[in-house]
């Protein structure tokens, strides 16, 4: 019977040490995990409530990664009207990204720091979080552009930011089911992967309240409709 126990406990000392020792590295080496992504394409529509899809189109991707080795594996640019307003959407794939979406912009988008600058940083509970950005009128006749920007993960949480996205992973349980499958290629201890979700959204009004109101309820609306849909990273279930 001691000896029964002494083995027992042992096991479980042994396993304690693995999972800790994963933590640890999992931690300290911000790409352990990461496995030969699955290919994956945006598909030609995507519903919006009260909007009218006017045409899609793939935009050109390069899969070589950048400084931070972020890389995008699609993207697709969607366009929507209703009534007088304008609506573009863009979808970028990222895989070992960061999450900071002001260097993002500023790469993807050449946006200047005067527009960064403006950058609000709004969260809604059991959402996520998104960067709101409006481009300075030139003059009063021009139309009024806003941007809404957001990464939404693997595990239904959008992010905005490289530490909101290094306190998510952290939070991650490493379980013994997802050690297995890491070990076998079907999972990844820390993913980055995140579909980039951009707003433009153009009007005349100049009523910016309710612009950021709009905004919002197309992001949130996109938001639930690409969690069931998160790309595989493997080929097949895992």
């Amino acid at each position: 019977m001691l000896n029964s126990s002494k083995l027992r406990h042992g096991f479980l000392a042994t396993i304690s040490i693995a999972i800790a020792s994963v933590t640890v590295y999992a931690i300290a080496d911000s790409h352990v995990g990461n496995r030969q992504v699955a290919d994956f394409f945006f598909p030609d529509q995507i519903p919006l409530a009260s909007w009218q899809e006017l045409s899609s189109e793939s935009l050109p991707i390069t899969e070589k990664p950048n400084q931070n080795q972020e890389s995008v594996k699609a993207a697709k640019r969607y366009l929507y009207e209703q009534d007088a307003l304008s609506l573009v959407l863009e979808m970028r794939y990222l895989v070992g990204t960061r999450g900071n979406l002001a260097n993002l912009l500023q790469e993807y988008f050449e946006f200047s720091s005067a527009m960064i600058a403006t950058q609000q940083v709004r969260s809604i509970p059991g959402v996520g979080s998104y960067l709101l950005i409006r481009e300075p009128n030139k003059n009063e006749k021009s139309e009024n552009i806003n941007y809404l920007s957001s990464c939404l993960t693997l595990y239904g949480h959008s992010i905005t930011e490289q530490k909101e996205f290094s306190e998510l992973l952290n939070q991650i349980n490493l379980t013994p089911g997802l050690i297995w499958d890491w070990l076998w290629g079907r999972k990844s201890l820390r993913d980055r992967r995140c579909l980039w979700i951009n707003l433009t959204f153009s009007s005349q009004d100049g009523k910016s309240d309710r612009d950021y109101e709009d905004l919002e309820q197309v992001w949130f609306e996109l938001h639930h409709w690409w969690r069931p849909r998160f790309p595989e990273l493997t080929e097949g279930k895992s």
